[in-house]
């Protein structure tokens, strides 16, 4: 019974993520005016239909707005699209309120709908400098993605600087002296991060996830394990992953030996960045293990002398459930790759790179 339990449970989320990776439910609200009616008439069906539709736009604007700053800009390049043509990238609508004021020639509608989000990735690609570029011209890109754990924090105490002025004044009698002291004190706090260590585990699936998401807007993904020997020594997975142990970017002589590699193997853009896994816990809502894994991002671009950040994402937080702590590791991980790929693909395709 436990066995069963746990594939029905794996079923479930495997369901669950697909359809999550594929949709999303967004509210919307839109307010039409028509013409008054002394008779107190009801609004006609063409208005109710017409405020529905701007519901559902308003619900695809809510769903970019969530999504980030970049994925707002690509749906200012298929807006046009989606009026054209609603029912391609709304599955479905629920109305969840409406209200009709005759009085003041109005009618308000609250919507619930269900996004097409593969639809609404499609069109933005299609509209993308690269889909629009043909075969032989489109360019190359690799990627290096570090999975991590903390693996030591070492936290250092504070450290308290005291300077003390005093000053003194003596009075003196007939037999004796009688001397007064004032003190004033002051200083300051130096506190020190605390600094981390890393221990980082293969996580071979998630180039699938990073090919599937460059290769699928237009670019010519080379695997980075490929390029090593066309770089002529200088790009090496090795020194990412050592600088990524102890660190949350690359050294700047890493940067730069990163970048003489691309230009020697005449590949113009990487995109690396780091997914940062998080203890374990419970799920209040399914009892499951919950991992949350937060996940960082760059797109370099070496085409120049002088090479340049073209987008930068993160940290970008996301959860993942399982019956088990790997399972629930490996949903975390899969849904943190793919977000900050598409939203590093997005600001590419705001710059216009093809």
């Amino acid at each position: 019974m436990q066995m069963i339990r746990l594939i029905f449970i794996s079923l479930l989320l495997l369901v669950g993520t697909r359809a999550m990776a594929e949709t999303a439910t967004a509210k919307g609200q839109a307010t039409v005016k028509y013409e008054k009616s002394l008779f107190g008439s009801k609004v006609s069906p063409e208005v109710k239909a017409k405020a529905v539709q701007q519901a559902q736009l308003k619900a695809v604007e809510k769903y970019y707005a969530e999504a980030g700053d970049a994925q707002t800009e690509n749906l200012d390049v298929i807006r046009d699209k989606i009026k054209a043509d609603p029912d391609r990238y709304v599955l479905e609508t629920a109305i969840l309120s409406e209200e009709d004021r005759p009085d003041m020639g109005q009618y308000s509608v609250t919507v619930r709908a269900t996004l097409n989000v593969s639809q609404l990735r499609n069109a933005v690609k299609s509209n993308s400098a690269v889909a629009q570029t043909s075969g032989g011209q489109k360019s190359k890109l690799t990627f290096i993605f570090v999975s991590r754990q903390v693996d030591s924090a070492q936290s250092f105490d504070d450290r308290n600087y005291q300077t003390v002025e005093a000053k003194v004044k003596a009075t003196a009698g007939k037999n004796s002296g009688t001397y007064r002291a004032s003190v004033e004190s002051g200083g300051s706090t130096t506190r020190k991060a605390t600094k981390r260590t890393y221990a980082i585990f293969p996580s071979n699936y998630l180039k699938s996830v990073f090919n599937g998401v460059f290769a699928g807007a237009g670019f010519k993904v080379v695997d980075a394990a490929y390029l090593e020997p066309y770089s002529k020594g200088m790009l090496k997975i090795k020194s990412v992953e050592k600088d990524f142990k102890s660190g949350d970017d690359l050294q700047p002589q890493t940067e730069r030996d990163v970048a003489a590699g691309l230009q020697n193997a005449q590949v113009p853009y990487i995109a690396y960045g780091t997914l940062d896994v998080r203890l374990s816990d419970t799920d209040p809502a399914t009892g499951m293990f919950r991992v949350s894994v937060a996940a960082t991002g760059k797109i370099l671009d070496a085409s120049n002398s002088i090479p340049e950040t073209k987008a930068e994402v993160g940290p970008v937080q996301v959860a993942g459930l399982g019956p088990t702590e790997e399972e629930a590791q490996t949903n975390a991980l899969k849904s943190a790759a793919d977000k900050v790929a598409r939203e590093l693909l997005s600001q590419m395709t705001n710059a216009g790179i093809k």
